[in-house]
């Protein structure tokens, strides 16, 4: 028995143990033959073989060096509404990715980049006219202009560092988290483009004021401050994609005499990149409709939901795999010989002879980007540029 089998047993019981799985299914999804090798492996008393340890991680959903190797504890992940079956698997996913990009960036000499700013608000004293402030004033630092939607994801890519992650959740569940690892924001690979623009927003909400937020992990809608929070960003979410000033000029031009067509709402709807109900309902929010029931009521019209989405039909588009930055900051680590293909085609989620097509989704053709990387050899500057001889055949 040695440290190392120690170790590697302590990080394999943890791992099941976040997972909420027993020792008979573990066991089985490695291929053990019984429970006990699993047993012994996890109380130090038996080594663990190079193939055994690949499919452990597999089956644990984290890479084969946090395995092997200490790994920073496992970041907080707060979820939007964690869903009552799956949620320890999705979240293992989402954080093994997190947990990718901060290794890649270490193999490029790099620390993971967080400049999203931080407000440590007191959530229980906060109104909704607060969280239209903040939406207002993150709205200006991300330059989002009068259609926030369009740009959003960019700019929080581009300004904060925000990586977002579209996976495959159950019941379209979003989520977020924020760490060594940097901010990011799991968004359901489900979900319709307005959707998923909403549930960025309502996110980047919990992000901002994470001091706060974390405090209320892992669920949100548990306790009476906890749904507070999440009635705030959702108004936060609403006033960033639907600026106040923007719709009401605009609602003013599409009516007359203080009625407007629903089809005008609809095609509003379309221009900002949000549901159809989440505009109505921020309408409401600012005096439009000073009654609820009339907005529940022109909203639980089942055709209603039905024409909304036919007229988006022509705006679905899939989200990326993976966020192009991770993409090509892995590729980069490959080509500068930190990463080997192997492993980049493990950490991109595919295998080796998928991995061509796969870079190639990212727009990295390899024989150009290798041609690129090439290093080539200058002599020193001349001291007198002026006495170069003219290169033959000009004139």
């Amino acid at each position: 028995m040695t440290d190392e089998t120690n170790a590697i047993g302590r990080r394999v019981k943890a791992a099941r143990e976040a997972l909420g799985i027993r020792q008979e299914e573990l066991a089985q999804a490695v291929g053990f033959t019984s429970r006990q090798i699993l047993s012994d492996l996890e109380r130090g008393v038996r080594d663990v073989k190079a193939s055994e340890a690949a499919r452990l991680a597999r089956a644990l959903r984290i890479d084969l060096t946090s395995l092997l190797a200490d790994a920073p504890a496992r970041p907080p992940v707060l979820w939007r509404a964690q869903p009552r079956e799956g949620a320890e698997a999705i979240e293992a996913e989402f954080v093994q990715w997190c947990e990718r990009e901060r290794r890649v960036l270490g193999l490029l000499g790099q620390r993971v980049p967080d400049r999203l700013p931080v407000y440590d608000l007191d959530i229980e004293r906060l109104g909704y006219a607060d969280a239209d402030r903040l939406a207002v004033d993150v709205s200006r630092l991300l330059g989002l202009g009068v259609r926030p939607a369009k740009g959003l994801s960019a700019a929080l890519e581009s300004r904060f560092d925000v990586t977002i992650w579209y996976l495959d959740t159950p019941g379209g569940c979003a989520a977020c988290t924020r760490g060594e690892h940097g901010a990011s924001i799991l968004v359901p690979r489900s979900e319709a483009p307005w959707r998923r623009h909403f549930d960025i927003a309502h996110e980047l909400f919990h992000l901002l004021t994470w001091p706060r937020a974390r405090g209320s992990l892992p669920r949100l809608d548990e306790t009476e401050a906890g749904r507070h929070m999440e009635q705030l960003a959702n108004a936060f979410a609403a006033s960033l994609l639907v600026p106040a000033e923007v719709v009401l000029r605009e609602l003013d031009e599409r009516s007359s005499e203080r009625r407007v067509k629903l089809a005008e709402l609809v095609a509003m709807a379309r221009d900002f990149g949000v549901s159809l109900e989440t505009l109505v309902w921020r309408l409401h929010n600012l005096g439009l409709w000073p009654e609820r029931d009339v907005v529940r009521k022109l909203l639980g019209d089942p055709r209603l939901r039905e024409l909304d989405k036919a007229s988006q039909a022509k705006e679905w588009q899939d989200p990326p795999k993976l966020p192009e930055r991770f993409v090509q900051a892995a590729y980069a680590a490959t080509l500068g010989a930190r990463l080997s293909r192997a492993q980049l085609a493990s950490y991109l989620g595919c295998g080796l002879s998928e991995l061509p097509s796969r870079l190639a989704e990212y727009g990295i053709d390899e024989d150009l980007a290798e041609m690129a990387a090439q290093d080539l050899s200058i002599d020193r500057r001349p001291d007198d540029v002026d006495q170069l001889p003219m290169p033959s055949g000009q004139a």
